[in-house]
């Protein structure tokens, strides 16, 4: 074998070899690089993931404090005391005026559904409760009166219910949701 054969015979060997090796390691270098940014990837997501949390309370909370404060407003104005001495038409006769108490209940409490989303359960269920006993004390109240009746004679027959009771049902809600909210704020 001359050196020329032995040259051709080594190349046509080794070349096919280096370029193989050569390809092995260029396809193993993007695999290794393809996975360095998966893995980079995968750790800002989890690192944005760990935030949007923070990021959603600091968003959420103003909208809780709020939604506490219209539910004591809305407890407020249906508080019997404080809604006949707001819709009070003396001259209005009695089934006429129960009809606008309930309507206004009704009205307040419609206005202030959507805040239930921002309170808990609990507080909404006493919110809730609230309302149907003032409902109940207005019905109660009108069931007693003759048809002749006037709007004092059921505020005065709805306020004598309210003064049996140990406590107003706004009352116990309102608290409630002050404990509550001091609570959230504590944390």
């Amino acid at each position: 074998m001359s050196a020329i054969e032995l040259i051709f015979h080594f190349a046509l060997y080794i070349v096919p070899s280096i370029v193989f090796f050569g390809a092995v390691y260029y396809v193993t270098n993007k695999w290794v690089g393809v996975q360095r940014e998966k893995t980079k990837l995968a750790f800002v997501e989890k690192k944005e993931t760990k935030k949007a949390p923070a990021d959603l309370k600091k968003h959420f909370f103003p909208l809780q404090v709020e939604a506490y404060q219209r539910m004591v407003l809305f407890l407020e104005r249906i508080a019997p005391n404080n809604m006949i001495m707001r819709l009070n038409n003396p001259g209005l006769p009695a089934m006429a005026f129960q009809q606008k108490l309930i309507d206004s209940v009704r009205q307040e409490y419609e206005h202030n559904l959507a805040q239930q989303i921002f309170i808990s359960l609990e507080a909404w269920e006493r919110v809730q409760s609230s309302k149907d006993e003032i409902l109940k004390i207005i019905n109660m109240a009108g069931s007693k009166m003759p048809a002749t009746a006037l709007a004092n004679d059921l505020s005065k027959g709805v306020f004598e219910i309210t003064t049996q009771l140990q406590s107003q049902p706004t009352d116990q809600a309102i608290h409630f949701l002050k404990i509550e909210l001091n609570n959230l704020i504590g944390d």
